[in-house]
């Protein structure tokens, strides 16, 4: 990659972080940093990102390689996408994976919210793949982020990939996000400080069978956690990100619906088969909301399908951009 002046080499510094998040190791040679991430004068931020082009000939037609933008959830980071990044680029694709502000190597001054996500991934696609044809995928909560941004830039983004979320489509009520707010307090979230074997459990919810993930997966995911849970920096933007994500719920679902309705692009839903945070009928919902809107259930995943069916769920993000 030929680094424009925005974009820096990653070398292993976590700014702000109790314990920087070492990127998986395939994908260490691809990690990169965008500085001065949100719109404005630079204040030393900075958006942590891989930037990983394709391995060979581009997908039919194209004299240029599509790029992917992959979107995390809440409380995770760009190696989410470990298992796909290197799928899509077999297919022809070019993958950007992002550390949302305040996430993982990322480094923010300003106010963490679901607007400013999103202005920072449009930053990253204007600096690093100007005049791309543009795909953007998110997972949980980063599929808000991708809404958002496709529906302020309608002409830049060729279609949406919603993986196991969407607005309208979470929870048949927003007393559900508020409670959440009680639910997941600080207290709660520092208390897996002391005890590694609970934050290894939290995370049982979000996949259809953890203890089956490959040995190296497993490994990777339980010194992750608990260097999310020991950053003070991760715990802001989580409690901040989460705030901004209730209040997005409740004030803009009927809004996003309407948009969703008028967005030319194009939109898939990857749905895991075994999800237990958002279940099936709130993406059949979701679906609904336009006829030519793609359903697909990914058998044997849980919430995160990247993670635990990144064939299949490749498979599906490549047919749904070329055709």
């Amino acid at each position: 990659m030929l680094l424009n002046p925005g974009i820096s080499r990653y070398e292993g510094s976590s700014e702000g972080h109790n314990n920087p998040m070492k990127p998986w190791s395939a994908l260490e040679t691809k990690a990169f940093y965008l500085n001065g991430a949100s719109p404005g004068p630079d204040s030393g931020e900075k958006l942590f990102f891989y930037d990983s082009p394709p391995d060979g000939k581009l997908p039919p037609g194209k004299v240029r390689a599509p790029v992917f933008v992959l979107i995390h959830g809440l409380g995770d980071e760009a190696d989410s996408w470990r298992h796909l990044i290197p799928l899509l680029n077999a297919g022809g694709f070019r993958a950007l994976a992002v550390d949302l502000p305040g996430f993982g190597r990322s480094v923010t001054r300003k106010r963490i919210s679901m607007k400013n996500h999103s202005a920072a991934v449009l930053k990253l696609i204007e600096t690093a793949a100007p005049g791309a044809e543009i795909y953007l995928a998110g997972n949980s909560a980063g599929s808000i982020v991708i809404e958002s941004l496709a529906f302020k830039r309608p002409d830049l983004i060729k279609g949406l990939v919603l993986i196991d979320g969407s607005i309208p489509g979470g929870p048949s009520s927003p007393g559900f996000f508020i409670l959440l707010r009680f639910l997941f307090s600080r207290k709660w979230y520092r208390a897996y400080r002391n005890v590694p074997e609970a934050a290894w459990a939290s995370l049982y919810p979000y996949y259809a069978d953890l203890e089956a993930m490959p040995p190296a997966d497993r490994s990777f995911l339980k010194k992750r956690v608990m260097e999310r849970v020991e950053s003070r920096k991760q715990e802001d933007a989580y409690f901040a990100t989460q705030r901004s994500l209730v209040k997005t719920y409740i004030l803009r679902s009927s809004s996003f619906a309407k948009k969703v309705k008028n967005y030319k692009g194009k939109i898939i839903l990857l749905h895991g088969e075994r999800d237990r945070i958002i279940t099936l009928s709130q993406a059949e919902a979701f679906k609904n909301l336009r006829s030519d809107i793609r359903l697909e259930i990914i058998p044997g995943a849980g919430h995160l399908p990247h993670q635990e069916k990144p064939e299949k769920t490749a498979r599906y993000m490549i047919e749904f951009a070329e055709f």
